[in-house]
């Protein structure tokens, strides 16, 4: 729950806004399904599925889209996401540990063994206790993953191999989000090269950056986390039937006119340079709208985009709206800081910051509301 639902009715006026369209989250997972040419799409929901809100998006997908696969980060998000949904197949990107094996087998869980201990410690599981696995193989990002001394040792241990349920083979694109980039065609070559050890199990390799990379990068299965949220994955062009699912809005809480030479916000990081009309907005940094949009993010008010001026403050930041209509400006107006109009793209573009940042790091005191 978040503290926007936990309010009284009549304080909502006062919240900003996190409306989330679920059934643009469900068009862009056909729509990746359908850049596959069919191949089974996994859906990526860790850290509370991009901040969208798990308890909506997944049941949302698996009823709706039919999505049957899910991918999430540690195993509290896996046990949540399993009360949520207890049919689905549920894979724990960070692998399993002691003291954990109790709760994979009695919430039907299936861990990513990314290393040849996590292999060992699933193998000593009695098998008709024991849920499938999948396997992580590292081919360049030297994260988590078997490494190539382990994979060629596990490739050679066919008892290891054999004990082990293995429903899934994979890796990760470490530079997916460049299409150019040598380094994709490296990790292509290494993976197909293990899959041949694996014939008869599906092999999955393409994030979201990596379903646009084409064909060659689908295998079996996708796990498109971004694209199903309306972000581009690529510095290419967003694919065109991508919707952005999401709108956040402020209110305007107050307009003042200030004179040449006065400066807005901590610091006094901006001044004017001639008298502007300034709107203070109820949305800071302490609502996931961080200090990297210090004088240069944008907002969109009745039709017209603007900027941000002086420093992001924990609950407030400062618009200059001159160039705005001011008949249709005033306090309580809505102010989109991230949707539609001011896309992820742009946001990432002015401040530096990644898609997945951005969108991540939404917080919990927006008011959130679910179509």
């Amino acid at each position: 729950m978040s503290f926007g639902d936990s309010v009284p009715d009549y304080l909502h006026d006062c919240l900003a806004t996190l409306t989330i369209d679920l059934s643009s989250i469900i068009h862009n997972y056909q729509h990746c399904l359908q850049l596959t040419g069919g191949k089974e799409c996994a859906a990526m929901v860790k850290a509370d599925a991009y901040g969208m809100g798990i308890a909506h998006v997944a049941p949302a997908l698996f009823h709706k889209a039919n999505c049957r696969t899910f991918f999430v980060a540690s195993l509290a998000e896996a046990v949540k996401l399993r009360q949520i949904l207890p049919e689905a197949i549920i894979y724990v990107l960070n692998g399993v540990f002691s003291g954990q094996v109790v709760y994979f087998i009695k919430n039907n869980l299936r861990p990513v063994l990314n290393d040849l201990t996590q292999a060992a410690l699933w193998q000593a599981i009695s098998a008709e206790n024991r849920p499938a696995c999948a396997i992580h193989f590292d081919t360049g990002i030297n994260r988590l993953g078997l490494s190539p001394m382990d994979t060629t040792q596990f490739i050679n241990d066919v008892s290891l191999r054999k004990e082990l349920d293995i429903s899934l083979i994979m890796s990760h694109l470490a530079c997916a989000d460049d299409p150019d980039n040598p380094m994709n065609a490296r990790q292509l070559a290494d993976f197909e090269a293990i899959t041949q050890n694996f014939p008869d199990i599906p092999a999955s390799l393409a994030n979201s950056g990596g379903i646009l990379l084409g064909p060659d990068y689908h295998f079996d299965l996708v796990r498109p986390g971004l694209l199903i949220f309306g972000g581009n994955p690529s510095k290419g062009a967003m694919p065109k039937n991508i919707k952005v699912p999401f709108q956040i809005l402020g209110k305007i809480l107050q307009i003042r006119t200030i004179g040449t030479g006065q400066s807005v916000g901590y610091g006094a990081t901006w001044t004017a340079k001639q008298p502007r009309h300034i709107a203070t907005i109820n949305i800071g940094y302490a609502d996931g709208y961080p200090q990297m949009f210090n004088n240069c993010g944008w907002v969109y008010i009745k039709g017209t985009k603007l900027p941000v001026v002086g420093r992001v403050s924990m609950d407030m930041i400062g618009v200059d709206i001159t160039d705005a209509n001011p008949q249709e400006i005033g306090p309580e107006c809505d102010v989109e800081l991230l949707g539609p109009h001011i896309t992820l793209e742009m946001a990432s573009e002015v401040s530096t910051l990644s898609q997945y940042e951005i969108l991540t790091g939404v917080r919990e005191r927006y008011r959130r509301i679910y179509i």
